[in-house]
């Protein structure tokens, strides 16, 4: 007890003087200054990420233009994307009842679960199967497209993540609203 009682007459002394004041102001200062710094450093590392994430999807549905900065991978990845949703286009239209399809739904379903697929030249995802899983179904109703999905795509996995990320796409195509 006697601790707390000097601590508190110190205390008091210290702040009761200006120059003590500006010394603990200072002290507190230089204890939380590393705190913000790292907060404004993932800020600022976050915001580059979401940016470079709008880049790639609009590279992928509007054919921007890729940044030079992007790699390979990323390159890659894009002309996948971009053939993949042409084809889901393709496929729709050539449909006799392509009015019974949310072509922006599917397009924003297969893009969330491909995303970062690999690759390759022999692919034998069946996209005529996959756009059979959306008939008739309108975006309010997504749930039976991914139990439709499920059922002829096991190896898919619909998580949360997925549906979050089918939502904000979704508005980004119908809305043109970015997250």
């Amino acid at each position: 007890m006697a601790a707390g009682a000097i601590i508190a007459k110190v205390a008091a002394a210290v702040l009761s003087d200006k120059k003590g004041r500006e010394i603990v102001l200072i002290l507190i200062t230089a204890i939380l200054m590393p705190i913000i710094l790292i907060v404004l450093l993932l800020t600022a590392l976050l915001t580059g990420a979401t940016n470079a994430n709008v880049s790639f999807v609009d590279c992928c549905f509007k054919n921007a233009a890729i940044p030079a900065e992007f790699t390979d991978e990323q390159c890659e990845a894009i002309k996948y994307m971009r053939a993949h949703l042409d084809s889901i286009d393709r496929i729709i239209a050539d449909r006799e009842n392509a009015d019974d399809y949310d072509t922006n739904m599917v397009k924003a379903v297969f893009y969330c679960l491909q995303f970062g697929a690999p690759s390759s030249e022999d692919d034998d995802f069946d996209m005529e199967l996959f756009c059979d899983c959306f008939e008739d179904i309108p975006y309010p109703e997504i749930e039976q497209a991914y139990e439709n999905i499920s059922d002829n795509f096991p190896e898919l996995e619909v998580t949360p993540n997925v549906k979050t990320g089918v939502e904000n796409i979704y508005k980004y195509l119908t809305e043109g609203v970015r997250r």
